[in-house]
């Protein structure tokens, strides 16, 4: 359901408003020569945007299949730039670019529209053209991602399939000490096994009740030309902004990449969707349950103790800047990565059976069939009713908005990039 704009009814008149447009465009060229390592990252912004924009196209096509009537769809929000009505709708840019909107008339009861327009609300159709109308934003953002895993896995390979081997790439401190090369295969470390890289982080910590600290020495067995041999490593800190943990020196050497061929990367794209898609939907879950929710308010109170999770929270837009910004430096694979990961992540989110979102108009129009079969006449949900939990769900989230934009700019979000 839409909001009303509060400077829907603005005009700014034609020539302020090209006069506008021509400056944000001016202002846009001069970033970009001035701190031309920036264009990609507006870059970035502008795919947001123009990702924000198809799902709003989404409902739009389906609304328009079904035969109801769309009035409006506008680029942004705030005051009207330019506007142009073809047939019923009126098509336009507004001064906000942040976002977009679809209005179709009668999304909820409380809509008064003329008698002769009722046939072609939302609110009269089959419930089959509502959850297709509904759930067509996020299924775009689902397409989206299955579009962009696939240029990955078949322009640069298939990153996921990727090995951390026990063959070292490199080695610093301790084991450089120890005379320990590039190309030595670990076997074992104080005469446990090494069978994956994992094991190496595992034996190195030691048990949980008297891990290890630096000062400390392992024995590290390894193959070279042939040849196995022993040598004994003193553990150091790592120097590294992550948590402080001891470690050998040691760095694994990684798997060749695949390259799926199209075929291949068409039936791969599927599955590794899915698993991300698994994967944000036990991270949402961890953040909205008890322990999940006692850790962000953690976070927001400067608790910087072990036991707080500070990965285990949302960002705000100048979060997703800085992300996006990482994510630029480090490679095409890293920003398209970061794009795949964010739509996956709100066509999942608007998925939510709570209003606003598109996932509670499903499961309004999903009670209102159910209840009609069982009560065998129509049943009509009573949005007046519904507005209390609206307004806790807009009071939640934009607590979380504004939190999140304050720890953004307080306590950086860590780049995994």
């Amino acid at each position: 359901m839409r909001v009303k704009d509060p400077f829907d009814d603005i005009d700014l008149g034609k020539r302020k408003a090209v006069l506008y447009t021509a400056c944000i465009a001016l202002l846009l060229v001069a970033y970009t020569m001035v701190f031309p390592t920036q264009a990609a990252l507006i870059g970035m912004i502008l795919a947001f945007f123009v990702m924000i924009m198809l799902h709003e196209f989404g409902h739009f096509t389906m609304a328009k299949r079904a035969d109801m009537k769309v009035t409006e769809f506008f680029v942004g929000f705030g005051p009207r730039l330019w506007t142009k009505t073809k047939g019923e709708t009126e098509y336009g840019v507004k001064a906000i670019p942040l976002g977009g909107y679809c209005k179709v008339i009668g999304m909820t009861n409380l809509d008064d529209i003329a008698p002769e327009d009722e046939p072609r609300t939302y609110r009269s159709k089959t419930w089959f053209q509502k959850v297709r109308m509904a759930a067509a934003g996020p299924a775009v953002h689902f397409m989206i991602a299955g579009v962009l895993i696939f240029c990955v896995l078949f322009f640069a390979g298939d990153y996921r399939a990727q090995k951390l081997t026990t063959t070292l790439s490199d080695v610093s401190a301790g084991a450089a000490a120890a005379h320990l090369q590039k190309g030595d295969q670990i076997i074992a470390i104080d005469n446990q096994p090494v069978k994956s890289w994992n094991d190496v982080h595992t034996i190195v910590a030691g048990p949980k009740d008297h891990p290890r600290v630096a000062g400390d020495t392992v024995s590290v067995e390894y193959q070279r030309g042939g040849v196995v041999n022993t040598v004994n490593v003193t553990l150091q800190t790592s120097t590294d902004s992550g948590p402080k943990r001891v470690v050998v020196g040691i760095a694994p050497q990684v798997s060749s990449l695949p390259h799926p061929g199209v075929l291949a990367a068409v039936a791969e794209s599927p599955k590794q969707e899915f698993d991300i898609g698994w994967s944000s939907l036990k991270a949402v879950g961890t953040m909205f349950s008890p322990s999940g929710i006692a850790n962000y308010f953690h976070i927001l109170s400067g608790d910087k103790s072990k036991s707080v999770n500070q990965d285990q929270r949302f960002v705000s837009p100048v979060g997703f800047g800085q992300l996006a910004n990482d994510a630029v430096k480090a490679g095409w694979v890293d920003a398209l990565g970061l794009l795949i990961a964010i739509n996956i992540f709100v066509g999942l989110f608007n998925l939510l059976p709570l209003l606003p979102f598109d996932g509670g108009h499903i499961a309004v129009a999903s009670y209102e069939a159910v209840m009609s079969k069982i009560r065998r006449r129509r049943v009509q949900v009573d949005f007046a009713k519904l507005m209390p939990v609206m307004v806790a769900v807009f009071a939640i989230f934009g607590f979380i908005a504004i939190s999140s934009l304050f720890l953004d700019i307080t306590n950086p979000v860590k780049s995994p990039f």
